[in-house]
This record gives C-alpha cells, structure tokens and sequence, in this order.
C-alpha cells in the first residue's frame, strides 16, 4: 500500500536516509553510554520528548548496543494546531524520574531555536543530572538558534515546516517515515 502524500509536500530525507542518520548518532552515543554502565554502574536515561520524538527515539534507542533506559515528558513550545507559532513560554509535562546522578540523552526531533533544550537541559541539571547531552534528528540552521545540540542526524539551512518520521503538519501523517517539507499552497 503507498502512502498518500500531498503535492506541496517535498521529501527532503527518504526513509532509508533517515535509517541511515539514526544509526550514525547510534554510533556517536554508544561509547558515552557504554563509558557510565563501566564508571558509574548504571545506564544512561534517554529522555523522549513527546510527541515529535518518539520515531527517533525508539529507533536511535535500538540502534546502541548497550542497555539504556527510556523516559518521556512532553514539552509544549508551539501553539496547538498552528504550524511554526511559538508559545509564550515552554511547559514541561511527566517529568518526574530521579535524575540524581545520571547521564541523561534529552531527545528531540528538531531544533529550531534551540529554547527546548536549553530549559529542559537546565531542567534535568537542576534535578540532579550529572551529565546531560541532546541528540536530534534535525538542527535547523538559522540565526535565531541559540542552542548546538550534541548529537544531530542532519543539518537544515531554511525555515520551510517539517512533517513525516514524527513531526506533523497540524497532526497529520507523523507516522510516514520520510521526512518532507511543506511548500506554501498560497490559501
């Protein structure tokens, strides 16, 4: 079955690249996370950030060869149902693991401005944390973003909306596993 997809969407990175970046930042992470189960005796948190995250978490988790273990919260930085309206400030939901001393991977699907990892990085550090490094699958290079992530799939110089592989377009097709950008319609 082929997946419909609209005409003003444009596939930027097909699913066998997307694969293919994941397994790339895999490899960049494991031998941190290998490095805290040898010093420190325990796994590192790899922490989803819900909902765009959750493709690439599940498949960049896979993909290290070591034991991690998974957390979520939920961070609400855009104005529900407006693709690309930010909101006046970030909220975070459901975090309420103990972070004392631990690694902690903050995961993201995308970095803009980069406002969502510096507070929920400050956040992790504030609880405890030891360590904390952020992974994404996409870094949106503009001259708003105040924030590198440690561990990025793929580089994106423009400001076009992302969809597919977790992200949506006001909810639809978050589940396709390509990554496409949408071209204005003009309506």
């Amino acid at each position: 079955m082929n997946r419909s997809v609209p005409g003003h969407y444009d596939e930027v990175y097909p699913a066998a690249t997307v694969a293919a970046g994941v397994k790339r930042v895999a490899m960049e992470i494991a031998p941190w996370a290998a490095e805290g189960l040898e010093r420190e005796g325990q796994q590192m948190l790899a922490l989803c950030v819900l909902r765009g995250a959750v493709f690439f978490f599940s498949d960049l988790l896979q993909a290290i060869p070591v034991s991690v273990e998974a957390g979520f919260c939920r961070c609400h930085g855009y104005e529900k149902g407006v693709n690309g309206q930010m909101a006046e400030g970030l909220r975070v939901d459901g975090l309420e693991l103990d972070l004392t001393g631990r690694r902690v991977l903050v995961v993201d699907d995308i970095c803009d401005t980069g406002r969502t990892l510096v507070e929920l990085s400050a956040l992790c550090r504030a609880r405890g944390a030891s360590e904390v490094r952020t992974a994404v699958l996409i870094h949106r290079l503009i001259p708003e973003s105040r924030f590198t992530p440690d561990h990025v799939a793929f580089r994106y110089e423009g400001r076009e909306w992302f969809t597919g592989y977790g992200m949506d377009d006001r909810s639809w097709r978050t589940n396709y596993p390509s990554v496409y950008v949408l071209r204005p319609t003009g309506g």
